[in-house]
């Protein structure tokens, strides 16, 4: 066989993040023709362009493109040994697979905005109780394409690196399982981690628009029900998870320039839920 010669790509942290991010919600990988190595692509409506087009700029000095004159335009790679590599990890038999050892990829937290945007919705449940209504959020990814067992691995994962407590929920499609937030405390958490990412495409905003979509159902449900008390969820998050001890202990240690990262090592916590702690405790004027 001939020696075919390949570009030489690296994937930094940003990038490898988000392909995978994406390769466990609407991308796949995928080998075509008489191509010998797999390649990236995903596609999504017309209303998706832009999170596309927001993809691309985090990976366009790897050669990814849109393929605009496509009836639904698809944002692909060059195929190559990368992502040759990627779709023996994460493709057991020709099936996308969550593993133990391939979820350890994911280590940055804009792998979880990518499969929040993805698959993931933020929802406004009520409940109601005697003459009171109450509004409170939830927020579902949905992995139905995974098995319990991997959605499992999935939850274990996100816990240990992010410091963010999903649960697992049945569903009659798919595997019948997803991923599901209901606790204001890790509701927050989750919006506040990947935040920073949606926030850089306007057509996402809706799924962290926490306050003023609490704001809108309690404005369609006091039309409708205007003789009953409409009770908003409270978002304010409560640090019970962190003692005094610990939080002074965290002060001492910044005070003194240690590193975040060593922090957390010191403190046993994962570093993204060790740094969402600082910020609390700077907001709180404490730090």
């Amino acid at each position: 066989m001939k020696n075919i010669k390949y570009k030489n790509y690296k994937l930094n942290t940003i990038q490898k993040n988000i392909i995978i991010g994406s390769i466990l919600g609407d991308a796949n990988l995928a080998m075509y023709g008489r191509s010998i190595n797999a390649y990236y692509r995903e596609h999504g409506c017309d209303k998706q362009i832009s999170y596309r087009e927001w993809k691309l700029k985090y990976l366009k000095n790897l050669d990814f493109k849109i393929r605009y004159n496509e009836k639904i335009p698809s944002l692909v790679s060059p195929s190559h040994p990368i992502y040759t590599n990627l779709y023996n990890l994460f493709y057991i038999n020709n099936v996308k697979t969550i593993t133990k050892d391939n979820i350890k990829l994911i280590t940055h937290p804009i792998a979880l905005a990518c499969l929040y945007m993805d698959d993931g919705t933020l929802v406004m449940d009520i409940n109601t109780k005697k003459n009171n209504i109450y509004i409170f959020p939830r927020i579902a990814i949905y992995t139905l394409c995974f098995t319990k067992e991997e959605n499992q691995i999935l939850i274990n994962h996100i816990k240990k690196v992010f410091d963010i407590n999903f649960k697992l929920k049945y569903s009659p499609y798919g595997k019948n399982y997803l991923l599901e937030l209901n606790k204001r405390n890790e509701i927050k958490k989750f919006i506040d981690l990947v935040k920073p990412y949606v926030c850089e495409v306007d057509s996402m905003l809706y799924k962290i628009d926490l306050e003023n979509r609490l704001k809108k159902q309690y404005d369609v449900l006091s039309k409708k029900y205007p003789l009953k008390n409409i009770i908003i969820s409270s978002l304010t998050v409560e640090n019970n998870n962190y003692s005094l001890e610990d939080e002074k202990l965290i002060i001492k240690l910044k005070q003194n320039n240690v590193k975040d990262r060593e922090i957390a090592t010191i403190l046993n916590r994962s570093y993204y839920g060790l740094t969402d702690k600082i910020r609390r405790l700077r907001k709180e004027g404490k730090l």
